[in-house]
């Protein structure tokens, strides 16, 4: 018997041998007078064991078999390593059959063997909850997360979040997280929903920090379409969108790697094919508080690739050349007179080719033909 069941023996005992009322009994067993009774007569009529309940030592209806936990550690430790006791837990039920398995079963033993994959403990800072936007397109939170998504390589996923629903419009793996690819991510967000009202973005180099302080092709082509642009002053502020890198990184990785997934195309396949609509969106959206969506329609004399796009501006110097990234060009347009002294636009579009433009007109550029020095 355990310490406390010696306690109760004694208490019921004394009752019955009538040295303690029942009342007092009750009292120091803190339970009612009609459970004391009952513990008496089991005590009458089973002696010591009395005290013990009905049910020890007999095996649980509902237990889990040892073999089904057995085999579950097995095949964690052999195919789910890397995955935490949730994900393990929907693989292992709906890939390998262990319909049976219990959460807190799996992680019991897990967590004796130290395979569990511990989550990150930071100093936590008293901050205040800000609430959700009311409508679906009114705040859109983007960013980048650069990591190794395939084990081997270090991509950078640039991702936008919708403050009201957590949904994600649109996600896309790249090398780099700059200016272009980040124009590329908002380009398929409008062309697949709409115009969002505003962005919330941090103070990366590529948007508006102290890399490209004077100019920001990025903010330039959010302003054309009317796109407010704010800016977070910390990332907690942007709170949805790191979340959800923790998310991503936790799930992602070890999905691509059952999928035996290592090459670029292949990942962004599966993120936006398999893992943003059958998990992400089941699992992690919610309702928004007003249902009207809030994306603006893009106008039809807009081209999307005109505003996504590098815009340079040279002045034309007096034999009608400019200078760009260290090469000369000649200005050729179909003009009468003259362009001395004025601005040629300079477009630099996604796919990496350029044009040229004077008053909205394409204008053609000639590489100049640098004579050859003399060698001394």
């Amino acid at each position: 018997m355990s310490k406390n069941e010696q306690i109760k023996f004694s208490i019921v005992s004394d009752f019955i041998r009538r040295k303690i009322t029942r009342s007092e009994a009750a009292l120091l067993l803190g339970t009612t007078e009609r459970t004391v009774t009952r513990i008496a007569r089991k005590i009458d009529r089973g002696g010591i064991c009395g005290i013990k309940h009905a049910n020890t030592g007999s095996v649980p209806v509902n237990k889990t078999p040892l073999a089904l936990t057995s085999k579950a550690v097995s095949i964690y430790e052999e195919k789910y390593f890397d995955m935490n006791v949730t994900h393990a837990l929907e693989h292992l039920k709906t890939v390998e059959g262990l319909e049976n398995l219990k959460y807190e079963i799996l992680r019991q033993k897990l967590k004796k063997k130290g395979l569990i994959k511990r989550k990150k403990r930071r100093l936590t800072v008293k901050r205040n909850k800000r609430v959700r936007s009311s409508c679906e397109g009114y705040i859109l939170q983007m960013d980048g997360s650069h990591h190794k998504w395939n084990r081997v390589d270090e991509w950078c996923l640039i991702a936008a979040i919708d403050d009201a629903t957590s949904d994600i419009p649109y996600a896309e793996f790249f090398l780099s997280e700059d200016t272009l690819n980040c124009m590329t991510i908002i380009q398929r967000i409008i062309e697949k929903k709409g115009i969002p009202i505003a962005l919330y973005v941090d103070r990366a180099g590529w948007f508006g920090g102290i890399k490209r302080q004077e100019f920001s092709n990025f903010k330039r082509a959010c302003e054309e379409l009317g796109i407010r642009v704010i800016f977070a002053s910390s990332p907690q502020a942007k709170g949805r969108i790191e979340r959800a890198w923790d998310t991503f990184q936790d799930r992602i990785i070890p999905e691509m790697r059952l999928r035996n997934i290592h090459s670029m195309p292949a990942a962004n396949y599966f993120l936006q094919r398999e893992f943003i609509p059958n998990y992400w969106v089941k699992n992690n959206t919610v309702i928004a508080r007003d249902l009207e969506l809030k994306y603006r329609p893009l106008p039809e004399h807009v081209d999307l690739n005109e505003v996504f796009c590098m815009k340079e501006y040279r002045q034309v110097k007096s034999d009608h050349t400019i200078s760009w990234d260290g090469v000369h060009y000649h200005v050729k347009t179909d003009l009468m007179y003259g362009i001395h002294k004025q601005s040629i636009e300079l477009r630099t579009y996604q796919n990496l080719t350029s044009k040229a433009f004077f008053a909205g007109k394409e204008v053609h550029l000639t590489k100049v033909e640098e004579p050859l020095k003399r060698a001394s």
